[in-house]
């Protein structure tokens, strides 16, 4: 009986250790990671990026992630944008990563001053996040850059 108890007690000690989730990252599913988001800010007025821009203005080509989900503003009052890309591994991730602070960087470079000069600052504090095999860029004003990162990085935890 005792050989028994100390096998089982070895057994659950193994189980509760390999459900402690060691090195392996969360991974709540692009659906979760992107309502959550979508939620967690005014979304009135914008849609999904076309896969053709993302291929060609982010450059980013379709077998470069495994989902994403791409927002922009639909009207042309303002710049609002974010995205979330899901890599397959790390070099996938890092690649994500690296694309998009290329492309905010392009966005930079090609921002004519006397356009909205009011939106700039979204530009200019725009953010990517990494989480996991998640990539995150975001060009929003203040508050909502802040609650669109409370959302995303809010998805990881726990």
């Amino acid at each position: 009986m005792k050989k028994f108890s100390t096998v089982l007690l070895i057994v659950i000690s193994l189980c509760l250790l390999s459900s402690c989730g060691g090195d392996e990252p969360k991974d709540p599913g692009m659906d979760a990671v992107a309502e959550a988001v979508f939620t967690s800010i005014d979304t009135e007025n914008m849609a999904q990026i076309p896969d053709a821009y993302v291929e060609n203005m982010m450059q980013i080509a379709p077998d470069g992630y495994v989902s994403r989900n791409t927002i922009i503003s639909s009207v042309g009052t303002n710049i609002n944008e974010y995205g979330i890309f899901q890599g397959k591994d790390e070099e996938q991730t890092a690649a994500l990563k690296t694309a998009l602070e290329d492309y905010l960087a392009y966005r930079q470079e090609l921002w004519m001053d006397e356009y909205l000069p009011q939106e700039k600052p979204k530009l200019d504090n725009a953010k990517v996040w990494v989480e996991g095999n998640y990539v995150m860029y975001a060009i929003l004003g203040d508050e909502e850059l802040e609650a669109a990162h409370n959302a995303f990085s809010g998805c990881f935890e726990g």
